[in-house]
């Protein structure tokens, strides 16, 4: 049978060498950044993972910026890997994401106090370019993502229709937990986002169909 009517040709380009590797490298690369984002967090003083953003660990002026910097730009690099790997319709918008996530980690919000508590009260300064960048960063990531998910859904639809039905509502759980970011426990429903991005990422990555 011809290499693009396999069935995991729905998602991915026809495979090339290094494609598995690529996949698992992209995989690796989430962890990583989960395991960052811990231990920057447990060294900046007073940092709390229910209220604090997983951005403030590289914000101006945070004590583990260059720990938190490294962290997001992983993020951002395993995406560009995943769309390397997946290539074809689904690999433009997750390529999207992790330009995103590189423009995320380069372009930091300023945290004058510190990264504990960063964005609020005292510890809120007037948005900068650098500031107003970081945030539409972060909007072009989610976007791009759902685009994924939605090429995703729709090119498994037929075939996997519980693949598509699971795709689409990780779509809507990432939409409703991005909603609450900003109030209260900030730094939970942001992780949970993130957990639901980053989770869906690796599945559709390293999947065998």
């Amino acid at each position: 049978m011809p290499t693009s009517r396999r069935p995991d040709a729905l998602v991915r380009g026809p495979r090339r060498p290094g494609d598995d590797t690529r996949a698992r490298a992209a995989a690796a690369g989430i962890a990583v950044f989960w395991l960052g984002t811990l231990v920057a967090g447990a060294l900046a003083p007073g940092y709390s993972i229910r209220d604090d953003y997983v951005s403030s660990l590289a914000g101006r002026g945070s004590e583990v910026a260059v720990l938190g910097i490294a962290t997001l730009a992983v993020l951002g690099l395993s995406h560009l890997t995943s769309a390397a790997a997946l290539r074809g319709a689904v690999g433009m918008p997750l390529a999207l994401a992790g330009v995103s996530g590189l423009v995320v980690a380069a372009f930091r919000t300023a945290c004058p106090g510190g990264a504990a508590g960063c964005g609020f009260g005292s510890n809120d300064a007037v948005p900068d370019l650098a500031d107003l960048t970081h945030v539409y960063a972060v909007v072009a990531y989610e976007i791009a993502v759902l685009a994924a998910m939605v090429v995703v859904a729709g090119r498994v639809a037929r075939t996997r229709p519980v693949g598509a039905a699971l795709t689409i509502a990780a779509a809507a759980v990432s939409v409703a937990l991005a909603l609450q970011i900003g109030g209260a426990d900030s730094g939970w429903w942001q992780r949970g986002w993130l957990v639901v991005n980053t989770g869906w990422l690796v599945l559709v990555t390293t999947a065998r169909r």
